[in-house]
């Protein structure tokens, strides 16, 4: 029997690269470049990406009708059941041979959703959890365990087709446990090498059981991150369970006939400078037992800042919430909260597309939502399975309602070499240009073949795990005009982040690019794999979320609003954040430096004038002005709203200057660089003042 050709891939990189982690797939790579170095691929990268996609379309393109079909079994199976998260459960499988039998030597897998919380299959310890064993009916045939995971050898004669075999997953006495996370048609794979060859086959039909929440046990109230003075204020109140999945209301707040009332009572909280006209103190509101509430409170009155406290009463007075601090302004943009980078089990996380966008539009109440599934990753790869990527783009043109919800269409680009980058569409037309394509698996073979397309790439997590940026690449000025550089994975902004990425490597922060002459704007988005964008941080600790300043909500404008950086950056959490230098706005350049004026006989350096409005969500901690490298501190004084302003020296050629303002419960925001003039990757030009 010869070795796997996903193997034999793998090998040839850890010749290269060292050890990677198993069932065929690398856990982690950095070359460790040094930036603006000439960079050649290793001479076997392209037979390793022919033999990668050679190998996945060999076994796409197998009549997988042949391989034999599965059930679940028991006394009391059904075809799909439902149970709870984290349970402890035994899980019976039938599987039938296929018309073409199993070779002696050949070789069946199982495969529980391998992201992220199911115990690993595994064939050696009865005594711990995810133990799996197969038998077959008939005698004369032994299935014999690898020591690898759940695969096993068939030994002493060849499967006839039909026969029946009896596969237990959770067959010790621990059982296995089901992923944490709530999910429709979660799966355990069964796979078939026939005859031994190396190539295994996916069955089509998988087992598949639906994932349901735990208790409720906490409300979230989002609203909109600004109005216009007398603007309806509407809010959303959602439960959730201990991880974030959507809960269901409880028993004793539910009719006969599913429906859900809750009664919650609204309070006005320190900090706010205006109040709501006609506003209604407690508000009754009905929905579906697992439907997230929404209220109307009242209209905003005069311009100032609106802080709500949300308590349920009744059944619901255990649960009570606060909202995101909400601006009444008028203005030509408006500030919307947008997470534009997660998975769900259609690459490497959890849950159907149709209820990631659902779980960002009415749990997380945001504005704009973008599904950026692996190209190349996990058992069945977009890039192979064209109907995989036209259920994501069904799902977001479903979901798409301009000017209340925006979807945009989107992969991730995959590449273990330089990094990984999510890739948005601003159109229907979302073509996958693929990491493991030999036309498109370096940087700038993507962006030309995205140039002309409404379309924006965005590096992450970008100084470390599970791979760091190879900036040798520079970002493309027209298709990378921002960076991720806060999600579940931490911070990837500057070494002295608050939590910097995990497996930080010095040289790969954003902020390095921008001493190396790179412009790019700041936005965070959760990169999360649990199907709850927007909300990730309720299990992961840290997430990540973008601040849009967009003149309407729609396409069009959400991608002229990014290519002008107007944006900021948070680690989840909603605050409301301006920076201006002189007339400038984020991601602004300034013009031409002032040439100095002559007064009494002197020469005066023309000062910036440095402007930051903040709406906090906690406590401001401090305030950190950043200068091209060199970070100041000013004490936040535990204030909740923040207007300052003070004259800073000016910025010299190819500075640039941006604020990081850490709130006392850990949360952080970041605003886009304003830029000086300077040439196209110049050096930054080093002021002598100390940073102010």
């Amino acid at each position: 029997m010869r070795e796997s050709p996903f193997a034999a891939i793998w090998k040839k990189k850890e010749a290269h690269f060292g050890q990677f982690y198993d069932w065929e797939r690398p856990l982690y790579f950095n070359s460790q470049l040094e930036p603006r170095l000439t960079f050649g691929r290793p001479e076997w990268f392209p037979q390793v990406e022919s033999e990668v996609i050679q190998a996945h379309t060999k076994a796409a393109l197998f009549d997988q009708s042949t391989l034999g079909k599965i059930r679940i079994e028991g006394p009391d199976a059904v075809p799909r059941p439902s149970v709870p998260a984290s349970s402890i459960q035994r899980i019976e499988i039938g599987f039938e041979v296929g018309p073409l039998g199993i070779d002696e030597g050949g070789l069946i897998f199982v495969e529980p959703d391998p992201f992220w919380y199911w115990s690993s299959a595994q064939a050696m310890d009865p005594n711990d959890r995810g133990y799996t064993t197969i038998s077959a009916r008939k005698g004369g045939v032994e299935l014999r365990p690898s020591s690898l995971g759940a695969a096993f050898s068939v030994s002493g004669r060849a499967l006839a087709p039909g026969e029946r075999l009896d596969i237990v997953y959770g067959a010790g006495p621990n059982g296995a446990r089901v992923d944490r996370y709530a999910e429709r048609g979660s799966e355990i794979l069964i796979g078939v090498d026939a005859d031994g060859n190396g190539t295994r086959a996916w069955l089509p039909e998988s087992v598949q059981m639906d994932i349901t929440a735990r208790e409720g046990v906490a409300i979230f109230s989002h609203g909109p991150a600004e109005l216009a003075p007398g603007e309806p204020l509407e809010l959303t109140i959602a439960i959730v369970d201990a991880v974030g999945n959507r809960a269901r209301w409880p028993a004793s707040s539910t009719d006969a006939s599913g429906i859900a009332s809750g009664r919650f009572r609204l309070r006005t909280l320190s900090g706010s400078t205006t109040a709501l006209v006609s506003a209604s103190e407690v508000v009754t509101v009905r929905a579906a037992q697992d439907a997230s509430f929404r209220i109307a409170v009242g209209e905003a009155g005069r311009e100032g800042t609106i802080r709500l406290g949300i308590e349920g009463e009744g059944p619901l007075e255990a649960f009570d919430a606060f909202v995101h601090p909400i601006v009444v302004r008028r203005s030509a943009t408006r500030l919307v909260w947008a997470d534009l980078h997660g998975h769900t089990q259609m690459s490497d996380g959890s849950g159907t597309p149709e209820e990631y966008f659902a779980y960002a539009r009415d749990i997380a109440r945001l504005d704009v939502i973008a599904l950026t599934d692996h190209d190349h990753w996990g058992p069945r790869p977009l890039a192979t399975r064209p109907d995989r990527l036209d259920r994501i783009h069904a799902a977001a043109s479903r979901f798409h309602a301009p000017e209340r919800f925006v979807t945009i269409p989107g992969y991730e680009w995959t590449s273990w070499l330089h990094g990984h980058r999510h890739v948005l569409s601003f159109d229907e037309e979302a073509t996958l240009f693929s990491a493991f394509d030999a036309r498109t698996d370096r940087p700038d073979e993507l962006w030309n073949a995205l140039r002309g397309r409404p379309a924006l790439t965005f590096a992450h997590h970008t100084a470390g795990e599970p791979i760091a940026t190879n900036w040798i690449f520079a970002p493309d000025p027209e298709l990378e005009p921002l960076a991720e550089i806060a999600s579940v994975h931490g911070m990837s902004e500057a070494a002295d982040a608050p939590v910097p990425v995990h497996g930080a490597l010095s040289g790969f922060f954003v902020r390095d690019a921008l001493m190396r002459g790179d412009r790019l704007g700041f936005v965070g988005s959760g990169d999360s794999h649990d199907g709850h964008p927007g909300l990730a941080q309720i299990a992961a600790g840290q997430s990540g979320l973008a601040g849009l300043f967009t003149e309407a909500l729609d396409r069009p404008e959400l991608l002229a609003a990014m290519k002008r950086r107007h944006t900021f950056a948070t680690n989840g959490i909603r605050p409301w954040l301006e920076v201006t230098i002189d007339e400038a706005m984020m991601g602004g350049t300034l013009p031409t430096a002032k040439q100095p004026e002559r007064q009494e006989g002197r020469q005066e350096r023309p000062d910036h004038l440095l402007r930051i409005r903040y709406e906090a969500t906690a406590p401001i901690d401090r305030i950190d002005p950043i200068r091209s490298g060199r970070v100041a501190a000013v004490d936040g004084e535990d204030r909740l709203s923040l207007d300052l302003e003070r004259r800073i020296p000016p910025l010299g050629p190819g500075e640039f200057h941006y604020v990081r303002i850490v709130e006392q419960d850990g949360g952080v925001a970041w605003s886009s660089p304003i830029f000086a003039a300077r040439q196209a990757h110049s050096p930054v030009a080093r002021e002598t003042d100390p940073p102010r």
